[in-house]
């Protein structure tokens, strides 16, 4: 797992947007998008529900942020 993967995620999760975050970032939104599916794949579970109105933490992504806040990766 890569620390900016991580730390992508753990923006997006903060701000419950990956364009939000990608700005926040300094990012392009697909690369932000990209880096997710990538960390999603890598662990072989989903971290967001995606929807209309934007995303929300899958139980898998609670269990990630829990443990990214004990490290402290931002």
């Amino acid at each position: 797992m890569d620390l900016n993967d991580l730390r992508i995620f753990v923006c997006v999760a903060q701000y419950g947007s990956m364009t939000k975050a990608a700005s926040i970032l300094n990012y392009v939104q697909s690369n932000v998008s990209a880096r997710i599916q990538h960390l999603e794949n890598e662990l072989q579970t989903q971290l967001f529900y995606r929807h209309r109105s934007g995303i929300t933490l899958a139980p898998a992504g609670k269990t990630l942020l829990d443990y990214a806040s004990k490290i402290n990766i931002l």
